[in-house]
């Protein structure tokens, strides 16, 4: 066996990323919720039978050493998931995309499934449910228009699937309105009134538990009007509570989260849940982890950059701005653990089943999304005189640096997925997909209005994704070659 450390590879998602493609490529992986030697809690013993993985390891720059002793007993061994999620017009984009992009960088590929794929049974193939935010989700047969969908999902639950939502996902598998699953038998203290609370960053206090290994006792998260609810009953356990307003935001939504608001009626309140009875296992997040620091770093320029610049200077607020991790948000542990403890406790087994699209369709696809960024790249007009002392004129720099190798990068890895397994063909799908809703978003960005951290925003996270997808796509290869099957 191969142990895989976070701390000996720097906490770097790479970890979670071998860890993922290992499973995906059938090996059998554990996840240790005790330490044991010198392993941590959160770290992994992967069973690679004759695969060569410290060869895969290596070409991902991360580390694995022989694991010489006994499997540690607890150890959990984790089912092989296999992700739907939802992308229909009740999330749409961008808000699926930060799930995405979350889910790309921690190395898991999905099928995209709107209300009518899930009322045609798409959750067939699938063991784990992603719902994302963005407005309330009152319940996929009438927010889609799809008869059926709540039913299938329900099914879904009840034979063993489970779920993750964020936001509007956790109100629809919260209790209290028509459509909703109840897997949480709480209701929200705002359900149709959600726009109540606001738009910020939150700490919350996190419990020890599955959720939170390798996390540290609080973390800072974006959150866009998540319910708030009041204590849970016996089928769910608190795993993270809201302990402090860190600022309050109006980037998309003009709605800063009042303090006074958050100090009577969200802190101490039950942020993070997880849920085990007979409406299905689900973990519900108010805020919204998949976000992370791209999110932070825009609202941090449309509102504390602009406080403090005058005060502290630009050296001090560029190092700000640079230093936020996009790709490696703290907060994106959360999803990755929450993936993982729901699939150490049995998933059904399946597999994915949409085909991917061709080669040719994919390469397509990169050449329209990436003329896409650059023509909006193009049209912000930034000058150095742009009102932050030259601030957005360098991000805005750094990212068209950013952006022609992500693209050139990410096409010759695609394309050599498009004819692989379903597992691979799931990646090349899922880019697809995204990258269609990426490249319609951006023109769209560009005839509007929107403030130009909005702006910036659309262009930062199309050039992500795409370094995402380069990521998830080289360490299935790498995963593959490996076994000798590539």
């Amino acid at each position: 066996m191969w142990h895989l450390s976070w701390r000996a590879n720097g906490d770097s998602f790479d970890v979670g990323l071998l860890a993922n493609r290992a499973l995906a490529r059938g090996h059998r992986v554990v996840w240790l919720e005790k330490p044991d030697g010198a392993a941590e809690a959160g770290d992994y013993l992967i069973d690679a039978g004759a695969a060569d993985l410290a060869r895969a390891a290596g070409t991902l720059g991360v580390t694995v050493s022989r694991w010489t002793g006994r499997e540690p007993a607890g150890a959990l061994a984790l089912a092989r998931p296999s992700l739907a999620l939802f992308t229909g017009e009740a999330s749409g984009y961008p808000y699926f995309a930060y799930y995405s992009l979350s889910l790309a960088r921690l190395g898991f590929a999905y099928s995209p499934a709107d209300g009518k794929d899930l009322a045609k049974g798409t959750l067939d193939s699938a063991n784990l449910f992603v719902i994302p935010g963005g407005f309330a989700t009152w319940g996929f047969d009438q927010a889609e228009s799809a008869p059926g969908a709540d039913a299938k999902v329900r099914d879904f639950l009840g034979r063993g699937g489970a779920a993750i939502g964020s936001c509007g996902g956790a109100f629809y598998l919260s209790a209290g309105r028509p459509g909703w699953t109840g897997s949480v038998m709480a209701v929200p203290r705002y359900t149709h009134e959600y726009l109540t609370t606001g738009v910020g960053v939150v700490a919350v206090d996190v419990a020890p538990s599955r959720l939170t290994l390798g996390c540290p006792t609080t973390m800072e998260v974006p959150y866009y009007h998540g319910p708030v609810h009041e204590e849970v009953g016996p089928e769910a356990r608190v795993i993270a509570r809201f302990k402090d307003l860190r600022f309050s935001g109006r980037l998309g939504i003009e709605n800063p989260l009042d303090p006074g608001l958050f100090e009577r009626e969200m802190k101490g309140r039950p942020a993070v849940i997880e849920a085990s009875g007979l409406r299905g296992r689900a973990i519900l997040f108010s805020p919204h982890p998949e976000m992370g620091d791209l999110l932070r770093k825009y609202m941090s320029l449309d509102g504390y950059v602009r406080k403090y610049l005058p005060i502290r200077g630009r050296k001090v607020m560029d190092e700000t701005l640079t230093f936020y991790r996009s790709l490696d948000a703290p907060c994106f542990r959360l999803l990755l653990n929450a993936a993982h403890a729901l699939a150490a406790d049995k998933l059904p087994a399946v597999a994915p089943s949409a085909p991917a699209p061709t080669a040719a369709e994919l390469h397509d696809g990169i050449v329209r999304v990436k003329a896409a960024t650059e023509e909006a790249w193009s049209g912000l007009g930034i000058t150095e005189d742009d009102g932050f002392e030259g601030l957005v004129h360098d991000i805005a720099g750094r990212l068209k640096r950013d952006l022609a190798p992500a693209f050139a990068a990410l096409d010759p890895v695609l394309a050599r997925l498009a004819s692989g397994d379903p597992w691979a063909a799931q990646i090349a799908q899922s880019w697809h997909h995204v990258a269609g809703y990426a490249e319609a978003g951006l023109r769209a960005d560009r005839q509007s209005n929107k403030p130009v951290a909005a702006k910036l925003l659309g262009i930062e996270l199309a050039i992500r994704l795409a370094q995402a997808w380069g990521m998830l796509a080289r360490a299935d290869l790498a995963c593959t070659q490996a076994d000798g099957r590539a």
